[in-house]
């Protein structure tokens, strides 16, 4: 569990390291890569010691997700989060945005509106406008520098019966909150008495740093509108080969998803995602343990680092996740400006903020899942170029 080693990951196709992708998305194919949210570590050595005897028996038929599997799962939520997840009430499918869209398939009709609460994760809105609904905005509010919920104004979109759906964000993407147990049972009050639906993406469930803690949505929220959309991914690195599993309490609903699952053939066994996450949940409690030091390390580095420089570029303080959300507006820089300054004066490419909403104008994301070396560089880069401004 060296998070300090460096790894190549040019050797493959990777879409964050990929010189075509920097220079398509930012202009700059030598801009250190700290925008899509993967990290630069291996994942758990029992991930990759299950994968290799699996490639070794080599047979790769049909398979089917065993018990062990999902023991695995409901194992991992139960001692972490003392969640108790229904086997019955699993449906898997290839991706959460792939959950997502048929949820909203499901839950509205074209032309409704699906509140969003920017800055929020961009592929929430390409989703939504795929499937020709509209974006309601639930804007989270940044009060002494942390986000809070606008609760008045989601009681106000709740009330809209045009409004079908609430995709919640559970830890947040990009800002970093862990929303608390109350928080998450206000939002389940107000969606339930006016019959909202809430998807709950918590990919980044496991990225919480003490004092807070994971709640899971389903834990809090009653009612039978509610699903909630999980998967190994992000928590184990394997986001290039695992699916995610979509928890639907509601039996009419749940059998909905699984007849579309059916229906379009979405709900195949691939045998190394199988492995990858039986192992994952299995034995990579103590990887991912040390993975919450080192990133909480990261982010200390960051702090430190920003409060010793002259720069004015703060850190809003996250309480999870694996991303550092950056507010550059001291810098005087409209989006454009930004944007064009980290890519090719300070040479980093970050997420940049006003892809998650107009909210986000004037902040970026930082991936800070990577060895502590590379944040080093990237704001080494930074304190250099803003001094020339």
């Amino acid at each position: 569990m060296n998070f300090d080693e460096y790894i190549d990951r040019r050797e493959y196709p990777t879409m964050k390291w990929s010189k075509s992708f920097l220079a398509e998305q930012f202009g700059n194919a030598e801009a250190i890569p700290m925008s899509v949210a993967d990290m630069d570590f291996r994942a758990p050595p029992a991930v990759i010691e299950q994968l290799q005897k699996r490639v070794s028996h080599g047979i790769f038929g049909y398979e089917y997700r065993a018990d062990s599997y999902f023991n695995a799962l409901s194992s991992w939520y139960q001692i972490r989060y003392g969640w108790n997840i229904d086997r019955e009430h699993i449906e898997p499918s290839p991706s959460i945005l792939s959950a997502i869209a048929i949820l909203l398939d499901q839950h509205s009709e074209e032309g409704d509106g699906v509140i969003l609460q920017p800055p929020v994760f961009f592929e929430f809105r390409m989703v939504v406008k795929s499937n020709r609904r509209r974006v309601v905005k639930n804007p989270l509010k940044l009060v002494d520098g942390r986000y809070q919920m606008d609760f008045e104004d989601l009681e106000r979109k709740a009330a809209d019966p045009n409004n079908k759906i609430l995709i919640l964000c559970t830890p947040h993407n990009p800002v970093g909150r862990v929303w608390t147990a109350e928080e998450l049972a206000q939002v389940a009050e107000i969606c339930q008495r006016h019959q909202v639906f809430v998807i709950a993406d918590e990919i980044h469930g496991d990225f919480a740093f003490p004092p807070h803690h994971f709640v899971p949505f389903l834990s809090v929220a009653e009612g039978r509108n509610v699903a909630a959309c999980i998967s190994p991914a992000k928590t184990f690195n394997i986001s290039g080969m695992v699916d995610a599993l979509t928890i639907i309490p509601d039996e009419r609903h749940r059998q909905r998803f699984h007849a579309f699952a059916h229906r379009y053939q979405i709900n195949k066994v691939n045998v190394f995602a199988s492995v990858a996450t039986e192992a994952a949940y299995k034995e990579g409690g103590e990887w991912l343990d040390a993975l919450l030091v080192y990133l909480q390390e990261n982010v200390a580095f960051i702090r430190k680092y920003l409060q010793q420089s002259d720069i004015d570029v703060g850190l809003i303080e996250p309480e999870g996740t694996f991303l550092a959300w950056l507010d550059f507006r001291g810098l005087g820089l409209d989006a454009k400006a930004l944007e064009k300054f980290l890519a090719h004066e300070a040479q980093i490419a970050l997420a940049q903020g006003y892809w998650f909403g107009r909210e986000g104008a004037g902040f970026a994301r930082m991936t800070i899942g990577c060895p502590r070396e590379t944040i080093r560089k990237a704001l080494d880069n930074l304190i250099q170029a803003a001094s020339k401004l």
